[in-house]
């Protein structure tokens, strides 16, 4: 999927893409990786169970990225003290 106009590979079926909300990307300096924090309401939409994070590489020689490390995240409120 399309993640702020890069291709990345997350170990999700294409099925769940448009259930997908992207809430926040981090990029490496020098744009070779990205930390993604998202939003799958595919099977649940409490935000307390549909939260998932991704590190993702971009692999030698290519455009896309590919997630290395894709887990369960429970989505909180920003506190106001980060604000």
């Amino acid at each position: 999927m399309s993640v702020q106009g890069c291709p990345i590979l997350l170990p999700v079926d294409k099925s769940h893409h448009p259930n997908i909300t992207i809430i926040r990307c981090i990029w490496s300096m020098d744009n070779n990786s990205v930390t993604v924090f998202l939003s799958d309401t595919t099977y649940e939409d409490d935000p307390f169970f549909s939260g998932f994070m991704a590190v993702c590489d971009r692999l030698k020689g290519e455009e896309f990225f590919l997630a290395v490390l894709y887990h369960e995240w429970f989505i909180i409120e920003r506190a106001g003290v980060f604000e």
